[in-house]
């Protein structure tokens, strides 16, 4: 038989063990890089909060019939102003128009401004 090669079996088990480690090393090596990116090349800008308006049509909370907890979702509403605007309603009665919402204490017309949006007064 004419070997192109001739390899003991010990150096053929290094030769194989020490060309998996190198193929090992060289496949992390491309994921780290593939997967590494500098701040210029890639940004991903995700702002939910009080300056975003494009998610307001999503959320809509009905002042007559939501709950406290969920009027804690809508931007500059904690539970305090939540609670008291559940206590308003139950005490003078349903809201005719979203802007009744301002004589709660608490909410002015900057925060008026704010949860507009999100707002809605259901007649049933």
């Amino acid at each position: 038989m004419n070997r192109f090669f001739e390899f003991t079996s010990k150096q053929l088990v290094f030769l194989l063990m020490l060309s998996g480690i190198l193929l090992f090393t060289s496949i992390v090596n491309l994921v780290k890089s593939l997967s590494v990116t500098s701040p210029d090349s890639f940004r991903l800008s995700v702002s939910v909060g009080d300056a975003d308006t494009r998610y307001a049509p999503l959320i809509r909370v009905d002042l007559n019939h939501s709950p406290a907890d969920s009027m804690e979702l809508l931007p500059g509403i904690g539970a305090v102003l939540a609670e008291r605007i559940v206590a308003f309603r139950d005490s003078a009665g349903p809201f005719n128009s979203p802007e009744e919402v301002m004589k709660v204490h608490g909410i002015g017309f900057k925060l008026y401004e704010r949860i507009k949006p999100y707002l809605e007064v259901r007649p049933w």
